[in-house]
This record gives structure tokens, C-alpha cells and sequence, in this order.
């Protein structure tokens, strides 16, 4: 799913017909202009998505605070494998590392180096925006121990490509759950048409369903926990009873070649029509925030219709928060470039076109990256900047927890400079353990025990004045995952063992 390859598709004698148009219920029409405030955009993805949302992130940094990575590599993963999209068999192996049908390539301390020195100098060069931009970014990392596709070495790289330029206690990274490879979402269950996946499952629609664990009947919420490390402590909205709309959009007029001439989207592998969620609030006037949601491979609309901007999770989220959700969409291609499983390019499809210097899509005058950008500048085309809010006292939340990690979210505090992160043991007495900038809504506390009990409190300061704690939240760290080594086949698009032959074993 990560990825689409011709030499994959000639050996399973792939075929692909002519795609069907979106499912949208209206024609799409012109992507409207808001008030948004541009520079507290966010992205997310999903597999390939979520390497599209990375290099989003790396290429607007300025402006993108928050970026959410589920089954995806470090930026720059491809290296030069990706000129011209001609080594792409290494990239697979680099940086997937599940099908056997490709030798896979541990992403060793070298190539981690080089990563980082390409972001550095592309920054140098104004290809993107400072890397320095990045120490502002918060970064939320998933991985399913039953992802065959792209496995824990390649997530575990991006965490360490991060921690280059962006402090531990901005970086989440959960890896506990017995998910596939997939979107996993507490929504899609509530939506017509929704039919989730198991947690453990991959294929289908790639969208799956997984209990949280220590919490009956409860189901984990990808989108929520990301979002609210983005913007702090937000309310979410039934499905049943969002009051925004899902609208079609003609991505047309966003799809450029690098001379900035029209191109028609199927050229780069857009589809020609897009989605975005617009609260009501946002659609009368109020000045809102912008997330970018990246669909994955055989995911897009020409797959799936909506159902990935209606089931994904995170306009259920959003409603209440006023958080515009723009849904951009990839398609099949099967010539010019080559791209038959709908995928966001990062390994250089649109380069073999376009441009002759490795990792021209990853930067801002990637075709891509540069379409969607310019949506989000024409959905800000209204204005607006967000003003500073607080409340008089402290609201502390857990969003999201794993074995070693507990990241807390709070609503800002009138007249913060700084916030204390307190934390006590079990049975413990409480004492500081960060100090957070006073324009920060969130932090991730690193090195905890599984399966042990935490209590934390947040301590407002003003200047050297300390305000009044927030009240305790109690936490309960998850348990260690298992040793699980899936894979997964590409041609055949079915879980195999390590020699290749397909299976339906997964780890608990």
C-alpha cells in the first residue's frame, strides 16, 4: 500500500482500467476562501501520506506547527535512489523494509546522516523553509506492530531524524498497539459505509478499528490524540451530529509544472477533485485553523470515494475546534508518471518529469507539495490571525500514552510565560520535571516504566510568579509490545512470512 512500483505490478501481470470518478454527491466546485490562520496549519498521513506529510512539514516549517506520521519514514528517505524514480527497488527496501520480494536496507547512522545534511543544505538554499522552524513543530509518530508494509526500523528512523532538529519533549511516538497498516480511527465504525477493519488487519480499505486498551468499549482516537498535541485540550463531536459540511473541490487550478504553466492534475498523479471539511463557525466568518489530512496508497477517491475524509477521524475533531480539514487526493496513473496504487510521491515520480536533481519533490517546487500549498494559501485567502486566548487556571489532559511515553495537552493560561510539568510516582511526592515555553500547549514525558501509575500537574508562571496547579491527572502506562516481525507483499497485496508465503498470523 506504501507504495506503488511497475516492476511489482508486471510480475502479479497487474492491470489497471480507467479510474471512476470521485463519489462525490455534488459536482465540486471552487475551494473557498476563509479565515485561517496559515501559520497554525498542521498535517497528518497516512503510509505514503504520511511521508507526503513529513515533507510538508520539512518544506513549510515556518508555518506548519504540528505534523502526525503514521507508518512513515525520515524525510529524504529515498535519497538518491529517487532521481528519477530509477532505484526505486532500493527505496522500497530502504525505506519499507516488509515486502521479501525486496532486499531489505537497515537505515543505518550514514544514511540517517545524509537525510539530515539534505535538510540542512536544501534550508541553506531556501529550497525549504529553515530547518530551524522544525524545533517548533510538534511531532506525533505511529506504528502498529502488525505492519508488514513499512516496518518499526523505518518509524523508529523518523524519530531519530526528528530528534535532529526538534526537542524530545515535542516528539510522541506510540508503538503499542496490535494494528496493521492503516489509518486507525475511533470514527469510522459511527459512518455509513464505514466498514473498519479489525485493529490487527491490513488491506481492505486500509481504516481500522482498535480497542484502547485498559478501557472497555473504548476505542483508540488517532486523530484526537494528535490534534490535541497540536492545539491543546479540544471537545469532540459525535459523528451523527457534525455541523460542518464535507465539500468537493476542483484541485485543477492548484496543479502547476515548476515553470508555474497549468498542468491537468492526472499529470503529477492529483486527482481532479478534492475535499475539505469546513465547520460552521469557519463558514460564517470565524477565523479558524487549517490541518491537512494525506490519504495513503488505494485510498484515494477514485478507491474510496469520501470515505477517507469521512471516516478517518478527524472532522469529528475539528467541528468544535474550528479546524478547517483539507483533504487533498492523489490518484492512479499508470504513465507519465508511473503510479498505479494512488500514492503521494516520495521516491521521485513526478522528478522523472519535471526535474533531473534527486529530491525535487520533497521541497517546496515539489509538483505536490506546491499544488497543495497553494490550496491552503487560497483557503487562508480570507485573513486572519489568531488571537491570543487563556483561561484564568490551568486545564491538564492525558491524549495519548505507550509503554515509555505519556503526552499531556493543556488550554493556554492568561499571562503564562512558562509552564512546570510537576510528576509523581505512585505513592510518590510530586517534583518538576520540564519547564515549557509559555506558547506551548503540550510535552511528552520520555523514559517511564510500562505498566506503571503516574500523576501529573501543571504549574502556571508569570514571569517569576507561580499561578495555582491545574488539577492531578492520573495516568496508566501501556503495556511493552510484543516481538512481532510482519511482512507483507506487494504484488500480491497480502500479509507472508518472511520467505513469502502468504499468511493470516498476527501477533496479540
Amino acid at each position: 500500500m506504501a507504495f506503488s512500483i511497475l516492476s511489482a505490478a508486471r510480475r502479479a501481470g497487474f492491470a489497471l482500467g480507467v479510474l471512476l470518478a470521485a463519489s462525490a454527491q455534488a459536482a465540486p466546485g471552487a475551494l473557498p476562501e476563509l479565515k485561517l490562520d496559515l501559520g497554525q496549519t498542521t498535517v497528518s498521513g497516512i503510509s505514503s501520506g504520511a511521508f507526503m506529510a513529513v515533507q510538508m512539514g520539512v518544506a513549510h516549517s515556518a508555518s506548519v506547527r504540528g505534523v502526525a506520521a503514521t507508518a512513515g519514514g525520515p524525510y529524504f528517505c529515498a535519497l538518491d535512489d529517487s532521481l528519477g524514480a530509477a532505484a526505486v527497488s532500493r527505496a522500497i527496501g530502504r525505506c519499507m523494509q516488509g515486502d521479501p520480494d525486496y532486499r531489505p536496507q537497515a537505515i543505518d547512522g550514514r544514511q540517517l546522516a545524509r537525510m539530515v545534511a539534505a535538510t540542512r543544505g536544501w534550508g541553506a538554499r531556501g529550497d525549504i523553509d529553515p530547518p530551524a522552524g522544525l524545533a517548533g513543530q510538534s511531532v506525533w509518530i505511529f506504528h502498529g506492530y502488525n505492519d508488514g508494509v513499512v516496518k518499526k526500523p523505518v518509524s523508529d528512523a523518523l524519530r531519530d531524524w526528528y530528534k535532529a532538529f526538534t526537542p524530545a519533549g515535542q516528539i510522541f511516538y506510540k508503538d503499542q498497539l496490535n494494528a496493521g497498516h492503516a489509518q486507525v480511527s475511533a470514527a469510522c465504525a459511527d459512518s455509513p459505509g464505514g466498514s473498519c477493519n479489525v485493529c490487527a488487519q491490513t488491506g481492505g480499505r486500509f481504516i481500522n478499528a482498535c480497542p484502547e486498551p485498559g478501557q472497555p468499549g473504548a476505542l483508540y482516537d488517532a486523530a484526537g490524540a494528535a490534534l490535541q498535541m497540536f492545539y491543546g485540550p479540544l471537545e469532540r463531536t459525535a459523528t451523527a451530529a457534525l455541523g460542518g459540511r464535507l465539500e468537493p473541490f476542483a484541485q485543477a487550478p492548484f496543479t502547476r509544472k515548476r515553470s508555474g504553466s497549468p498542468v491537468a492534475p492526472a499529470k503529477i498523479a492529483m486527482g481532479d477533485t478534492g475535499y475539505v471539511y469546513v465547520p460552521a463557525a469557519c463558514r460564517n466568518g470565524a477565523t479558524c485553523r487549517l490541518h491537512i489530512a494525506f490519504h495513503g496508497c488505494q485510498q484515494d477517491a477514485g478507491r474510496l470515494g469520501t470515505r477517507f475524509a469521512t471516516t478517518a477521524g478527524f472532522n469529528e475533531w475539528a467541528d468544535a475546534g474550528r479546524i478547517v480539514v483539507l483533504y487533498p487526493q492523489a490518484r492512479s496513473t499508470l504513465l507519465n508518471p508511473v503510479n498505479p496504487m494512488g500514492c503521494w510521491d516520495w521516491w521521485g515520480y513526478n522528478d522523472f518529469l519535471f526535474d533531473k536533481r534527486a529530491g525535487t519533490y520533497a521541497r517546496k517546487d515539489g509538483v505536490q507539495i506546491a499544488a497543495v500549498w497553494r490550496m491552503a494559501e487560497r483557503l487562508a485567502g480570507g485573513g486572519g490571525r489568531l488571537a491570543a486566548e487563556g483561561r484564568p487556571a490551568p486545564v491538564l489532559r492525558v491524549v495519548d500514552r505507550s509503554a515509555a511515553q505519556v503526552a499531556l495537552a493543556w488550554a493556554p493560561v492568561a499571562g503564562a510565560t512558562a509552564y512546570i510539568v510537576e510528576r509523581a510516582d505512585a505513592g510518590g511526592e510530586a517534583q518538576p520535571r520540564a519547564r515549557v515555553d509559555g506558547g506551548r500547549v503540550s510535552w511528552v514525558d520520555d523514559g517511564l516504566r510500562a505498566e506503571s501509575h503516574y500523576r501529573y500537574t501543571l504549574r502556571p508562571l508569570a514571569g517569576s510568579a507561580e499561578g495555582a496547579p491545574s488539577a492531578p491527572v492520573e495516568v496508566h502506562t501501556a503495556a511493552s509490545p510484543p516481538a512481532c516481525d510482519p511482512y507483507f507483499s506487494l504484488a500480491r497485496g497480502v500479509p507472508v512470512t518472511r520467505s513469502g508465503r502468504p499468511t493470516q498470523a498476527t501477533c496479540p
